[in-house]
């Protein structure tokens, strides 16, 4: 086997609050176990998913690593998917439970190595640190959704100024081009996010997602010029032909489509856009050259006026998000020094042979 990472989000913040994939980091009819680990901030739930995926990692297993959109250093989850087993944050705010207990998924409590007795003595300053980290989760929300209506202003002038018959034609050319016959099966849908607004600012793992892929293309374009329509229209038509598929969608609005894989086609299909602004790679499209030039620059001043304004607005919602990171830093302090990590060490261990136990089944 060769070891491969890939590395994704289930989740974002974004112009809607947090918006949730978890659902999708390992279906219940591919899995044989799911462990969701419970226990508050800085308990070792990420520290643990880590250690896990080394292991297995070296072993050579494909693992799948899902980033937390609100500390990206840190895991939400892993999967080790030819073993169909996952461990899972199910932790607020995205609290997961077991939906078979026993037969297919269990709870990891990493809180019962904490020192109750010392926690409730910083009871009123823990209490006061999830509050302000709320506030400015709000805020931060706040200014990302009202970035996203300065977007709407600025798509609004090219989805104006889209020669709509030219893009059903590049449709159909696409469609032509990436699709030979139709594949025997079901079509499967898998969604997450492959970008996400972070406190280290716009962070994008698209790179480890395509690699090895034989076809690969770029759709590059300002907001409204026609990506999300395409990508659209390509998803539909892989679904109805049978293939599974990756949909990857966008940190600022999550019904947008930001890219679109095709795992049994080596087909991807990329944005470079004004969130992730990515360099284009394989066969690049210009959506822009689909826009009427002349309208284009009759309007150019009130463009260039909502693209500056949407920036400004983002990147104060991003600095938002970094102020609830270092409240976190703080929250998770009162959780470190108050739990017995040898305990931790000794539920690890006793995990890791479970799972080696699993590996040795599936030889």
């Amino acid at each position: 086997m060769s070891k491969k990472e890939r590395h994704l989000f289930p989740g974002s913040n974004t112009s809607q609050g947090f918006y949730s994939f978890f659902q999708y980091i390992i279906p219940a009819n591919e899995a044989r176990r799911i462990f969701y680990i419970k226990g508050g901030p800085g308990t070792g739930k990420s520290s643990l998913m880590k250690k896990i995926s080394k292991i297995f990692l070296d072993n050579g297993h494909t693992i799948e690593f899902f980033h937390c959109s609100s500390d990206n250093e840190s895991l939400d989850a892993i999967a080790i998917k030819d073993l169909g087993i996952a461990l899972i944050d199910g932790t607020a705010p995205h609290i997961n439970d077991p939906s078979v207990p026993g037969a297919l998924d269990e709870i990891l409590n990493l809180g019962v190595f904490l020192n109750e007795r010392q926690l409730s003595k910083e009871k009123n300053s823990i209490i006061e640190t999830y509050s302000a980290i709320k506030d400015n989760f709000n805020r931060a929300y706040a200014y990302i959704n009202s970035a996203k209506s300065i977007h709407d202003n600025w798509s609004y002038y090219n989805k104006k100024a889209l020669d709509v018959r030219a893009l059903n034609s590049l449709n159909e050319e696409l469609k032509k081009e990436i699709f030979k016959s139709d594949e025997i099966g079901l079509g499967k849908e898998r969604h997450l996010f492959a970008t996400a607004f972070t406190p280290n600012g716009i962070v994008s793992y698209i790179d480890t997602l395509y690699e090895g892929f034989q076809h690969i293309y770029t759709l590059k374009g300002e907001p409204g010029t026609g990506k999300t329509s395409l990508l659209t229209f390509l998803k539909d038509e892989a679904l109805r032909r049978g293939y599974s598929i990756e949909i990857f969608h966008d940190p600022l609005i999550p019904s947008r489509i930001e890219h679109l894989i095709i795992p049994d086609l080596n087909t991807a299909i990329l944005t470079s856009n004004e969130i992730n602004n990515s360099e284009s790679i394989g066969k690049e499209i210009n959506m822009d050259c689909l826009l009427n030039t002349r309208y284009i620059n009759s309007v150019q001043d009130e463009i260039e006026e909502n693209k500056d304004n949407f920036y400004k607005l983002l990147n104060i919602g991003l600095k938002n998000l970094s102020k609830c990171k270092k409240l976190h830093d703080k929250l998770e302090k009162y959780y470190v020094d108050n739990i017995d990590f040898n305990g931790i060490d000794i539920l690890s261990e006793k995990l890791i042979e479970r799972l080696l136990v699993y590996e040795k089944e599936s030889l």
